[in-house]
């Protein structure tokens, strides 16, 4: 997770600014690549514990 801030950080504040052409595409790629490791990577460590609705609602 800490990688991907860190890449997002970089794409933001960094010199791939003046990135032009076929670089602009892997710029963009890199950047939902960079948010796509942040969303793993929270969902790693708070995984989704849902509970069977259909035993409270028998109950």
């Amino acid at each position: 997770m800490l990688v991907g801030i860190a890449v997002a950080a970089w794409l933001v504040f960094g010199s791939p600014h003046d990135w032009e052409g076929g670089m602009r595409w892997l710029r963009h790629g890199l950047a939902l690549a960079s948010l796509a490791v942040i969303s793993c990577g929270a969902r790693l460590m708070f995984p989704d514990k849902q509970e069977s609705t259909s035993d409270m609602v028998s109950r």
